[in-house]
């Protein structure tokens, strides 16, 4: 089947300039860029659609997420609009009332934030005792680095007085040092999913969809209704890779998928699905590797070099602390490069940023084909410019977490104070230092929205209205690379997706107006009107 777009504007991302006036699309790839009178010219029975003024361009590239636990999310208690202690209790007690009589599995719930709630503080067992005293009851964060557990998870788990934090996470305590019910860092949160799911069948999100072709299935449609046709699952235990190797093999992936298997298991994953290494086969395929570096921000976990502003309740702040100890970094970079294995690391501070760099100039100049790999900074929040100047001759790339000016910015000015805080999410200064950019959501820490992203590195405003650093803005033709041609580059894909030109796959979305010629506060106005996968509807209005 022949399809021939025109009458609209054209993006191709080729250049700024560039506005074609017809593409021709041919069983899943683009084989005209021209004028409407040449494509027209190439033989009957090709499909003409009118844009009537509508923008075409391609259509937009995850560079990193967690689409399988953005699915699983949505099987739990949602806890995004709470607004204090009080909301979260009542959410939790709604699902409760809806139970079958009977169910005792534990209650979980997730995308509470503090920084929302009346409160201003985290939940603690107590306050979720008023819950249920008869089930386990489990609150996740939004950032999913923390969380919170009831009394009888508490207790469940063995967590008591003389538990010692695990390393690479923390248990809160009260006064005397029994725990208060929170939980830092996964190390720490692996201690509830004993609890919660005990077979590890939810992966990093227990009590999610009961099975990845449900999950896959609600996330998938959120994706593409935001434009979205290449997805990833950036952090992937064992479990969760083999039911994403299933989902596929029954053809339930609408869009394509790159998964990366957590580092610690990554060797075994990656041996254990060979024939996903490769090329996509039905629409996945395992990039690479992940490691996580450290924790959140606005949860006060990520690792810095300097301490954390006071706030009250933690007066005297330190720098928080490594989730995987420096040697094993080393270790692990060095056994996953020999293999030709591309590594993504998440580092949102800046001592966790100074220990990638660190060691992918080391073991890069032993190694350098894991250069080749384009290593990746994933989220880069408060990495200096003296780490930039770094990065650039390493080729390795910036994957930034954009959003986080608008979710959580205010609070980043408060953790971090003025200077440190209006430069959360620094892209000017890493695209002025040669630094490749993408942008990301994170789903499920924040919806996949790629033109709300765009909308934040452009103008850099958090939910509040106070500006945030706009000297670090990008504008509108860089943020639209960082989620297309750029993004294309970070999965070494750049031959085949991220711009409008023969031979490329036809993955091409229409938008209800041109980005490039709408002011920079209504871009997150923009609707997603049709998304084309290999030349295929996949979604429309």
């Amino acid at each position: 089947m022949s399809t021939l777009y025109h009458s609209g504007r054209i993006i191709t991302m080729a250049d700024q300039d560039d506005s074609p006036e017809a593409v021709l699309v041919e069983d899943g790839r683009i084989t005209g860029v021209g004028s409407l009178a040449d494509l027209r010219g190439r033989g009957a029975g090709v499909i003409e659609v009118d844009l009537r003024g509508r923008t075409l361009m391609p259509s937009f590239i995850d560079s990193h997420g967690h689409m399988l636990q953005h699915g699983m999310l949505a099987a739990l208690v949602d806890l995004e609009g709470t607004r204090s202690i009080a909301d979260i209790i009542e959410a939790f007690r709604a699902r409760l009332a809806e139970r079958e009589s009977g169910d005792t599995s534990p209650l979980i719930g997730a995308r509470y934030d503090p920084s929302q709630l009346v409160e201003g503080r985290h939940p603690t067992r107590d306050d979720l005792d008023a819950v249920t005293a008869d089930l386990p009851v489990f609150a996740l964060h939004r950032s999913m680095h923390v969380a919170v557990g009831n009394s009888i998870l508490i207790e469940a788990a063995e967590i008591n007085a003389s538990t010692p934090d695990p390393e690479g996470g923390r248990f809160g305590r009260r006064a005397d040092g029994t725990p208060d019910g929170y939980v830092e860092e996964h190390p720490a949160m692996a201690a509830l999913f004993t609890v919660l799911d005990p077979e590890g069948k939810g992966g990093l999100v227990p009590g999610g969809a009961a099975d990845a072709s449900t999950a896959v299935a609600l996330a998938a449609e959120d994706y593409l209704r935001h434009g979205i046709t290449t997805a990833q699952e950036g952090a992937a235990d064992p479990g969760t890779v083999g039911s994403l190797v299933e989902a596929a093999r029954k053809g339930a992936l609408p869009l394509d998928l790159v998964v990366y298997p957590i580092a610690r298991w990554g060797t075994e994953a990656l041996a254990a699905h060979d024939e996903f290494t490769g090329d996509y086969v039905r629409h996945l395929r395992l990039g690479g590797c992940k490691m996580i570096l450290d924790g959140s921000p606005q949860a006060r976990s990520a690792w810095m070099s300097e301490p954390y502003e006071p706030i009250p309740g933690d007066e005297k702040p330190g720098c928080a602390y490594p989730t995987i100890p420096p040697e094993q970094v080393e270790t692990w970079t060095r056994e996953l490069a020999a293999a030709g294995v591309q590594l993504i690391a998440h580092c949102n501070g800046d001592a966790a940023a100074q220990l990638w760099i660190d060691t992918i100039e080391r073991v890069g100049a032993q190694n350098p084909a894991l250069l080749d790999t384009r290593p990746v900074m994933i989220h880069a929040q408060t990495v200096r410019d003296d780490q930039l100047d770094r990065m650039a001759p390493l080729g390795m790339i910036a994957s930034i977490f954009s959003v986080h000016t608008w979710f959580w910015g205010d609070a980043h000015m408060t953790n971090f104070g003025p200077v440190r805080g209006r430069r959360i999410s620094p892209a000017r200064s890493a695209l002025d230092r040669g630094v490749r950019v993408t942008l990301h959501q994170d789903s499920p820490v924040t919806p996949p929205d790629m033109l709300l992203s765009i909308w934040a590195a452009v103008n850099r405003i958090s939910r509040t209205g106070r500006p945030i650093g706009l000297e670090q803005r990008i504008s509108t033709w860089e943020a639209l690379r960082a989620v297309t041609t750029d993004a294309a580059y970070q999965y070494g894909e750049e031959e085949s997706k991220g711009m409008i030109r023969a031979g490329m796959r036809a993955d091409l979305v229409i938008l209800s107006a041109d980005p490039l010629a709408t002011p920079p506060q209504d871009l997150r106005d923009i609707e997603v009107l049709t998304t084309i996968k290999d030349g295929q509807i996949v979604h429309q209005v």
